[in-house]
């Protein structure tokens, strides 16, 4: 999965650093990453020293991201960056790091990424409009004027593989650009634990009942600024699918056989999907 980089390891604990030219940096634009045109000699990721101009002037607007192993990456917010980029390099979706040769970029950008949605989203405070700002003691944001402290926002998730016997229930999004394989899924309301959570949104999305239920793993999805649980799930009745055409476009019970093989090993979803079709979850 996309948090799989071992050996490599993202740190992740705040921090106050300064940038040098050679680091790693992340800025964003309408949701996509501004990256460097991979080639043989070079990653994607930009190094600060590539931009235009004075480097004494994106060293004061580079802010500490996180650290993989020992190499620091900064974040320039997108209001901070008013510049015409570099001929070598494009504003991306953030998918296209999956490619990349190094193994942890994916984690890093989609981390960035979430970090960068956070920052955009808290420039202001929401209790008396004041301009927030860095606190230089933990992750947050805070109001000088009021004294409102903002923290990055985690949202939860649940993911559930419905299982009945030897079939995985599969499902596709409606009206969404990804068009392959999916499962159940659904944002935690208030109120909930995951566990009724999972049931209701099983419930909700294709008119099914659900028990014993088994943890199977976890997952950062910065792309929706979430955190998602996993659970396998056991049909408890009729299979028969009563389907949420607002949420699916199509829900099928598969056997393992006909299951093809999943060819990322990015998501908790090709994961839960790939663990069943090969028998390691039965």
């Amino acid at each position: 999965m996309i948090q799989d980089i071992a050996p490599h390891r993202l740190d992740n604990a705040f921090a106050v650093k300064e940038a040098k030219p050679e680091h790693f940096f992340f800025t964003f634009h309408k949701g996509k990453a501004l990256l460097q045109k991979e080639t043989e000699e070079r990653e994607m990721l930009p190094r600060l020293s590539q931009l235009p101009g004075s480097f004494e002037t994106w060293k004061e607007k580079a802010v500490y991201a996180f650290s993989v192993d020992e190499e620091p990456m900064f974040l320039i917010l997108e209001n901070d960056f008013q510049q015409e980029i570099p001929d070598d390099m494009e504003y991306t979706d953030l998918r296209e790091l999956y490619q990349s040769r190094l193994r942890w970029a994916a984690l890093a950008g989609v981390t960035a990424g979430h970090l960068n949605h956070w920052y955009r989203e808290h420039r202001y405070c929401g209790c008396c409009g004041s301009s927030m700002g860095f606190s230089d003691r933990e992750r947050a944001m805070i109001c000088p004027d009021c004294g409102n402290i903002q923290y990055p926002r985690i949202s939860p998730v649940i993911m559930a593989a419905v299982t009945s016997g030897d079939r995985l229930l599969v499902t596709r999004y409606a009206g969404r650009a990804y068009k392959g394989l999916a499962l159940i899924a659904g944002f935690v309301e208030i109120g909930e634990s995951l566990e009724s959570a999972l049931k209701r949104e099983v419930m909700e999305e294709v008119g099914l009942k659900v028990k014993h239920l088994r943890y199977f793993g976890s997952q950062p999805w910065g792309f929706s600024d979430s955190i998602i649980s996993g659970f396998f799930a056991e049909l408890d009745g009729s299979r028969e699918i009563l389907l949420d055409r607002d949420e699916l476009s199509e829900a099928v019970w598969l056997s393992r056989e006909e299951i093809p093989p999943q060819k990322n090993d990015i998501s908790i979803t090709a994961a839960m999907i790939e663990a069943f079709r090969t028998g390691t979850v039965k």
